[in-house]
């Protein structure tokens, strides 16, 4: 699970054009491959995290880092931003989860985690708590922006690594996953366990609950993309299209599309509601994480190369 060629602070920003005729641009600023994506909910900001510890901060439009947070002593593999885009969480290989105010680009928090390393991170909605998951099997509840842990959710089998967690948008479920490919699915109030969902032949890396909260997508080594119903726990939809692991995976805003990244290094955007493959790109080396622009206009994706990607989609996929 455990997953380089610039160097220096100078950024370049080359634009290119797909053979579909497509605007992409290659952000490059990290020394090592880029393993975790995400936008401020504004999406005029973009943060990646990578293996060479550090966080950056993109302005969209430009493509310019405009912030790089340090202190991280160890590969970064996770990131998260609240909902009102004023907190960055980011956590890693170090055992660490780090809260970043956005606004004014100070560090608020270091919180050492049970974990010694933590893989999963999500808020929930309302911004009040961070939710992580690692290598020891525990889920743990922080509270934010203070960095209290208020609790600590084991899971079955115990010291079961975990490499993914997800909030519904309602806050009410927490999901978890890891290494035996099951899903976990718990009443984050209580900590109760409401159901596991079973199907995955491999482990699971990525989650992440439709915008209505009715359904949540799963992406996992066995290199499937599964759609599950909440409401019962069925499986709705085995999405079969990546030559390896699925790392990561993610909503569209509208909910009527999915994007898929694999270590075949192909990104996916999907239908959320019949499974059809809508549009395939390709990526040098191996794509470690993906994610859409709030607007759902672009996809970032992150490479081992070092590189992030941004990526204009065509018009009929948007």
């Amino acid at each position: 699970m455990r997953r380089r060629l610039l160097f220096g602070f100078v950024l370049i920003c080359l634009s290119a054009a797909t053979a579909q005729g497509q605007a992409i641009q290659e952000l490059r600023g990290h020394r090592a491959a880029v393993y975790a994506v995400a936008f401020r909910p504004d999406g005029e900001r973009m943060a990646t995290a990578s293996f060479d510890h550090t966080i950056k901060v993109w302005d969209v439009e430009s493509g310019r880092v405009v912030r790089t947070f340090t202190g991280h002593q160890d590969k970064v593999l996770a990131l998260a931003y609240s909902a009102d885009g004023r907190h960055l969480a980011s956590a890693g290989l170090d055992g660490t989860i780090r809260l970043w105010d956005t606004v004014n680009g100070q560090p608020m928090a270091c919180l050492t985690s049970c974990n010694c390393c933590v893989q999963g991170i999500a808020f929930t909605p309302d911004g009040r708590q961070l939710i992580a998951c690692g290598e020891t099997g525990l889920a743990e509840v922080w509270q934010t922006p203070k960095g209290i842990r208020e609790r600590t959710i084991p899971i079955k089998p115990e010291r079961m690594p975990l490499y993914a967690a997800a909030v519904s948008p309602d806050g009410r479920t927490l999901a978890l996953a890891g290494l035996d490919g099951r899903i976990h699915l718990y009443n984050r109030a209580t900590g109760q366990q409401q159901r596991i969902l079973e199907g995955h032949a491999d482990a699971v890396y990525s989650l992440a609950f439709s915008p209505d909260g009715g359904s949540l997508v799963s992406g996992s080594g066995d290199q499937t993309v599964r759609v599950w119903q909440i409401a019962s726990g069925e499986q709705r939809a085995c999405l079969d299209g990546h030559r390896g692991a699925v790392y990561q995976i993610g909503f569209a805003a509208d909910g009527r599309r999915l994007v898929s990244a694999g270590t075949d290094g192909e990104v996916i955007v999907w239908d959320a509601g019949n499974g059809s493959a809508l549009h395939k790109h390709r990526f040098p080396g191996k794509t470690l994480c993906v994610a859409f622009t709030p607007d759902g206009r672009h996809i970032a994706a992150g490479s081992e190369r070092s590189t992030c990607y941004l990526l204009e989609l065509p018009r009929h996929v948007r």
